[in-house]
């Protein structure tokens, strides 16, 4: 918890998944659905290091949807503003 005086290593675990889990998968299931996923583990391992309880269905739904509403706008950003090649899901260049 915030101010605790030791590391809580479950979350250091779900935070790494989270990376670890992008970095294998981002060339299969794509850039933005690789960030979500990496980015629901992250926050799930950072809220039970607060000490809140485990996500239930909704909660976990809004981490997935919050995953792809930030992924999404950075794809498009990196790949239509900044011309750079990121890993999609199809070759339309959306997903």
């Amino acid at each position: 918890p915030p101010g605790g005086g030791r590391a809580w290593w479950p979350g250091l675990l779900w935070v790494s998944a989270g990376l670890l889990a992008n970095a294998a998968l981002i060339t299969t299931i794509g850039f933005i659905l690789g960030c979500a996923l990496c980015y629901g583990l992250a926050v799930q391992g950072l809220r039970r290091a607060a000490g809140e309880p485990a996500g239930r269905a909704r909660t976990l739904l809004i981490y997935g949807a919050s995953g792809l509403g930030l992924s999404a706008p950075v794809y498009w950003a990196f790949t239509h503003l900044l011309s750079i090649s990121l890993p999609g899901l199809t070759r339309t260049g959306w997903l």
